[in-house]
């Protein structure tokens, strides 16, 4: 996210809309998190896939 539009996110949790903005900030929050844990056990699953078979490699 962009400056412009995180102070705009600030400026609107100050507001009625402050639910909706904890709802959007909460959703790319956890988005970001399940990306990462995917991201980690390919990268866990890659590694042990090269230690097991790095023989057929060469």
């Amino acid at each position: 996210m962009n400056q412009p539009t995180r102070l705009m996110f600030d400026a609107l949790s100050w507001t009625p809309l402050a639910p909706l903005v904890r709802t959007y900030r909460r959703k790319k929050v956890e988005t970001m998190t399940a990306e990462l844990r995917v991201t980690m056990e390919i990268d866990t699953l890659f590694d042990s896939i090269l230690m097991n078979h790095s023989d057929m490699l060469s």
